[in-house]
């Protein structure tokens, strides 16, 4: 079942259980939602907002899970969730186009066993330009989660995608990843991916990697030569490239919305 919701406040009452997704559609020039996710309640939200600027913030009570996706073309975006004991969130953002479009995420653990994901798609062609920024933030024992930035450039699309875990004093036992992961289908987009950590204390796992790789006149030419046009070539690499992080997506509607997203964008 699926809801379409304009609110500003949205409640998932303790304990609420179920395969049922939100959908939010907010549109004008600015809008602002606020999540509240009470104790053990579990849900999924599917955000398509086309507002020129939206903002999201999250609130996760103690052992509750929340799974958000964020779907936005040429719409900035402003997101922030605050993470209870054993409270999980999986944020799974696709940012399309854009023309200097900021996107910026912040996801703060403040509870023990603390879990913070996120999966941030972006894709960028023409002329167009994205910045997205992404910070886990682990100030709680035993915190883990992990950051994936994934996306495409083309032409000469401008992307810079910032990705930074933080864990303070107080995180302690804290587990979690970071990864920047580009695809740039021509030599003259442009591409700036800058991985970053601050630790301040012990006992803790954290790394990160970033790397920008290239899809070569070869790579096109050997589909070509089997009948592939250049057109459904370069789809296929888009599609082969960010298939792992769409996967991620539990919800079939949800997904196959996400993917055709992606698709459009090639055509």
């Amino acid at each position: 079942m699926t809801k379409s919701l304009k609110a500003r406040q949205i409640v998932i009452e303790a304990g609420r259980q179920g395969a049922e997704y939100l959908e939010i559609i907010e549109s004008g020039k600015q809008s602002s939602v606020e999540i509240v996710v009470e104790r053990g309640a579990k849900a999924t939200i599917f955000d398509c907002s086309t507002s020129a600027a939206h903002s999201v913030k999250v609130t996760l009570a103690a052992e509750s899970t929340l799974t958000y996706v964020s779907l936005s073309n040429a719409s900035a975006r402003k997101l922030t969730s605050t993470v209870g004991q054993g409270a999980k969130i999986h944020w799974h953002c696709t940012t399309i186009g854009g023309s200097g479009d900021s996107h910026e995420l912040i996801s703060t653990c403040i509870g023990p066993k603390a879990e913070s994901t996120v999966d941030w798609i972006f894709s960028a062609t023409g002329k167009q330009k994205q910045s997205v920024s992404v910070r886990n933030i682990f100030d709680a024992p035993e915190g883990k989660g992990e950051i994936t930035l994934k996306g495409i450039a083309e032409e000469k699309a401008f992307v810079t995608c910032n990705g930074m875990i933080e864990i303070t004093e107080q995180g302690r036992g804290t587990n979690t990843y970071l990864t920047e992961d580009v695809l740039m289908l021509d030599a003259t987009a442009h591409v700036e991916a800058i991985p970053a950590l601050e630790i301040r204390t012990n006992d803790v796992k954290a790394s990160h990697s970033a790397t920008v790789s290239r899809v070569t006149a070869e790579n096109l030419f050997y589909l070509q030569s089997r009948g592939i046009n250049e057109t459904k070539a370069r789809q296929m690499f888009v599609e082969g490239f960010l298939g792992a992080l769409t996967e991620r997506i539990a919800d079939r509607e949800i997904r196959a919305k996400v993917a055709e997203a992606i698709i459009r964008q090639q055509r």
